[in-house]
């Protein structure tokens, strides 16, 4: 049971005095302790975040990786913002779980908190919980023989009709009033910045939690997983504007979210269209097929070549599609935006589905 090794490194806990560190006191953080919310390994995650805080490095348990990423996706937490909360705020534990239960507009589904305390200790699913996979598992497909033979071949698939077409507009409108711009006016596209390059903070939105909820999403990632017990990620959105005489592409080149460093596992990465998009519109790009020869390729380079430092983009494709379809992508592809030659927006966003055994190499590479 993995609830034996829960044991905890030497980190420290934190008075509430004036809502800032006052004292520091060692303690051994076990994922099985709790708080308010009930919440398996959270302190453990917040008195090991606020040890960094103060300089002290921790050794992690070999789960702690796997169950961090758990911890936040279940709760609907982005890593990046919490990560930010927890070093800038340095709230007492009882003040971090008041800013998670914020985060989720005031409530945490039981469902939810169950599902999360089952993985930590161990345990199997109570029947609820199993039901709902066991629905998902018994759905129709929702990608078709050819969609999966692109996938083979390409690496990537599109899921045509992830969300609707009313759900990917009632989306792009609440992306616009997050960024307090307006679609018909491309001046105040460029009237200040959009976040990191055309990256946005912005996670919380009733659109984008029903969007992760989405049973269709969920089937297709759980046929190019082979199950749907799988966990959907609290990622980012983003708008892509077109370029102009003042203003270049702001979006990464082609790029790996993962290690270079053997080991290789399987895994994949995804976006929804909120609005229709050319290849023109600054499109997402990737080198298809790339899947299948990574680690030829890796292996051929002359020793000392750093993989990262070579320009792939004449290899690159645009994958056009509509609002409310989804491009779906395996991490070994080099991918990235292109630049938008059009004349509206790209606008995404991100959302990907892993199982609880997924395996990353977090040597980084």
């Amino acid at each position: 049971m993995w609830a034996s090794q829960y044991l905890a490194d030497l980190t420290f806990a934190y008075s509430a005095k004036e809502g800032r560190a006052m004292k520091k006191q060692a303690v051994l953080v076990s994922s099985e302790e709790t708080g308010q919310l009930g919440v398996r390994h959270l302190k453990r995650f917040w008195a090991q975040a606020l040890a960094k805080r103060q300089g002290i490095l921790t050794e992690p348990a070999a789960h702690d990786w796997r169950f961090n990423n758990l911890l936040l996706n279940g709760l609907g937490l982005p890593l990046q913002e919490t990560m930010r909360h927890l070093m800038q705020a340095a709230p007492t534990f009882e003040e971090f779980e008041q800013w998670v239960v914020a985060k989720n507009n005031g409530q945490i589904a039981p469902l939810r908190i169950e599902r999360l305390n089952s993985v930590f200790a161990g345990k199997p699913y109570n029947e609820q919980l199993a039901e709902q996979l066991r629905q998902i598992e018994a759905s129709p497909n929702v990608l078709s023989e050819q969609d999966l033979s692109c996938w083979q071949e390409n690496g990537y698939v599109i899921l045509r009709g992830a969300i609707t077409k009313e759900q990917a507009q009632a989306t792009e409108a609440a992306v616009w009033e997050a960024l307090e711009m307006q679609p018909d006016k491309p001046a105040s596209w460029y009237e200040k910045p959009i976040g990191q390059g055309i990256m946005m903070d912005f996670y919380h939105h009733p659109t984008l939690r029903a969007n992760r909820q989405s049973a269709r999403i969920h089937k297709a990632f759980a046929q190019l997983w082979g199950t749907a017990d799988l966990w959907a990620t609290t990622d980012r959105t983003s708008l892509n504007p077109p370029e102009t005489a003042t203003y270049c592409h702001q979006g990464t080149p082609l790029h790996w979210d993962m290690s270079l460093r053997p080991p290789f596992y399987f895994g994949t990465q995804g976006l929804i269209y909120l609005c229709d998009t050319p290849a023109e519109q600054g499109a997402f790009q990737c080198v298809p097929g790339f899947h299948r020869r990574l680690e030829s390729w890796l292996a051929g380079l002359p020793t000392g070549t750093s993989p990262r430092s070579i320009d792939l983009t004449g290899l690159a494709q645009p994958i056009a599609a509509e609002a409310g379809d989804m491009v779906i992508w395996h991490h070994f592809l080099p991918h990235g935006s292109s630049a938008n030659r059009s004349s509206y927006p790209r606008i995404v966003q991100y959302l990907n589905m892993y199982p609880m055994e997924f395996k990353e190499n977090v040597e980084w590479l």
